[in-house]
């Protein structure tokens, strides 16, 4: 499911594919917050990075006339 899709539902289990960065603002957080237990939640971080960080990415020029 996408995390677009996710947005208004409650999930028992949630799985991040992290080794791409999220889009955009607020779209990490629908992520994690749509499942019902932190403790059901699994993130696949690249193979290379030693940290748990994800990057926002912001594209400014699509915020600002």
């Amino acid at each position: 499911m996408t995390i677009n899709k996710a947005q208004g539902q409650s999930v028992v289990n949630v799985g991040l594919d992290l080794r791409t960065a999220v889009f955009g603002h607020g779209q990490l957080y629908v992520a994690l917050s749509r499942c019902t237990s932190a403790d059901r939640i699994k993130v696949l971080f690249p193979v290379d990075q030693d940290n748990t960080n994800t990057a926002n990415i912001v594209y400014p020029e699509v915020l600002i006339p």
